[in-house]
């Protein structure tokens, strides 16, 4: 540092170095201070420059102090969780885009529902099939609804346990649905849904869980096929000695989680789940059950050539699984003009069968009601003539009664009863014996005669299955009552949906007596 002189300068130069310091001026900086300084002026012109820097310098730090505020206080209030319906759209379209596990091919649609809490997406191929859309609009409809339902129960939880809380939000909750369809070359149209639910954790939307449905439906009437239906009964053994060998390869030891096994057996809980095209099928496996969870589904694509002899030429009409609830649907006295069309129109819809139990003098006039109900697979039954009590008659009427009711029955559809049901129940050895055919009563009575109520009348068989008591029942109803009609157009759909197949009283017996019916025999 240069020396001087005059000691008052000397002053002014030992407190502009500490000003200097104090905002970290450099040698060079001091120079020019030194070098604009004039002997006799306490003011050099550079205090100046550096009063209007530091005071810069100070205008800079609050801006960048006021900055850093904002950016902390935006990080601390921000979210990755969609606020309104265009973010929602955005976000559902990225779960969209995720969604690898199946192509949807051809024109497609999307639907959002932005809410607060529970937003649902869907994406989904338009196809030109009426009864498949039905179809599978029907199961989404049902899917969203359990998942609504479920998560406004568990959010009800939720606000309960935080009800003294008052800064406690619901979180936000989505469910993003995918489905797409593949037709076969023989008739069957495939559905495939995948959905992923997500929920708001930490400012950001977390997957939770995730699932994945297939249908087979006829491409006709969009009824179920059952996968017996579509591949031959040996079908699960054809698979399980392809894909023990297919994953063995695909895949090393490390790779497949321990018991990945037991999900590749010839056992009747495997090979469920899967798509059918014209040239390959594809099965689906949960996760964890072959790799690890964190991989997701497994979806294997195969080649119809590589499991030969799997497919049948032609799909069964229908397939009874032993295994799975079933019930005998039966209608008395008809046929019932318009309310009997109505149950036959139910049926047909639905892929469903009955049993009808027909007087001779109705048979006769609507022979065209019979004929349909034997084209849908449905069974026919005697019920007499003219409905009198067979046990107060003589053998000789009673037998009359039988052998007119058969050939009217025979001369409507071709074919004679197979089954034959007393009058009001009313039966003996002698009866039972003339007529040659099972005898078939009911354990299930709607009392519809009676009450003549729809709702009472399906009421009754859903108490039945709620307690139960209901697979391989015959159940009563009589197909000349319009509110029958109504209680059947509800029944059979709900039968469905709950797992129970509807058969013939004969097909009950067999499967679920494990006899074939006998002539005489009382059922119940």
């Amino acid at each position: 540092m240069r020396e001087y002189k005059n000691e008052k300068n000397h002053d002014i130069i030992e407190d502009k170095t500490d000003e200097m310091d104090d905002v970290h001026l450099d040698i060079d900086e001091m120079d020019e201070i030194l070098d604009d300084f004039e002997p006799g002026n306490i003011t050099p012109k550079h205090t100046l420059k550096q009063k209007k820097k530091r005071r810069i310098l100070l205008l800079i730090f609050c801006v960048l102090l006021v900055v850093t505020g904002v950016v902390v206080t935006m990080a601390v209030l921000s979210t990755n969780v969609y606020q309104d319906d265009a973010e929602f759209k955005s976000y559902a379209d990225k779960q969209f885009r995720e969604d690898k596990l199946f192509e949807i091919n051809g024109k497609t649609e999307k639907v959002y529902e932005y809410g607060s809490p529970i937003s649902y997406a869907a994406d989904y191929d338009v196809i030109d099939n009426e009864p498949v859309n039905a179809f599978r609009q029907k199961q989404i409809d049902r899917i969203t609804a359990d998942y609504k339902a479920a998560q406004e129960s568990a959010e009800a939880q939720r606000a309960e346990e935080n009800k003294d809380n008052k800064k406690y939000k619901a979180p936000a909750e989505a469910l993003i649905l995918s489905s797409a369809t593949y037709q076969s070359d023989n008739g069957a149209v495939s559905i495939v849904i995948s959905t992923r639910e997500s929920q708001e954790q930490k400012k950001d939307m977390v997957d939770t869980t995730s699932a994945l449905y297939t249908y087979l439906v006829s491409e006709k009437t969009g009824n179920v096929i059952y996968p017996e239906q579509m591949f031959v009964p040996e079908y699960r053994t054809l698979c399980a000695a392809y894909f023990a060998e297919y994953l063995k390869k695909e895949y090393k030891s490390d790779e497949l989680v321990d018991g990945w096994e037991s999900h590749v057996t010839a056992d009747a809980v495997n090979f469920n789940k899967f798509t059918v095209s014209e040239k390959f099928v594809t099965f689906y496996f949960d996760p964890g059950t072959i790799l690890d969870a964190s991989k997701g589904t497994l979806a294997v694509k195969v080649s119809k050539s590589d499991l030969n002899g799997i497919m049948r030429d032609q799909i069964a009409e229908r397939y009874i699984d032993p295994d799975r609830p079933m019930v005998a649907l039966t209608y008395d006295d008809g046929p019932g003009d318009a309310s009997e069309t109505k149950i036959l129109d139910c049926l047909e819809q639905n892929g469903a069968v009955a049993t009808f139990f027909y007087t001779g003098t109705r048979a006769t006039k609507r022979p065209d009601q019979i004929k349909r109900a034997k084209t849908l697979g449905c069974e026919m039954g005697n019920h007499s003539w003219n409905h009198p009590q067979l046990t107060k008659i003589s053998p000789e009427a009673a037998q009359d009664q039988l052998t007119r009711t058969n050939d009217a029955v025979q001369a409507a559809c071709g074919s004679a009863p197979t089954v034959f049901r007393p009058c009001y129940g009313a039966t003996n050895d002698t009866v039972n014996s003339l007529a040659q055919m099972p005898v078939i009563m009911w354990s299930i009575d709607t009392l519809d005669w009676k009450t003549k109520d729809a709702q009472k009348t399906f009421d009754c068989i859903k108490t039945k299955a709620d307690q139960g008591k209901l697979d391989g029942k015959i159940v009563l109803m009589h197909s000349i009552h319009e509110p029958t009609a109504e209680a059947t157009e509800m029944i059979v759909p709900w039968l469905k949906e709950n797992g129970y197949q509807m058969v013939t009283v004969s097909e009950l017996i067999k499967y679920k007596r494990g006899e074939d019916p006998q002539n005489g025999k009382v059922y119940f």
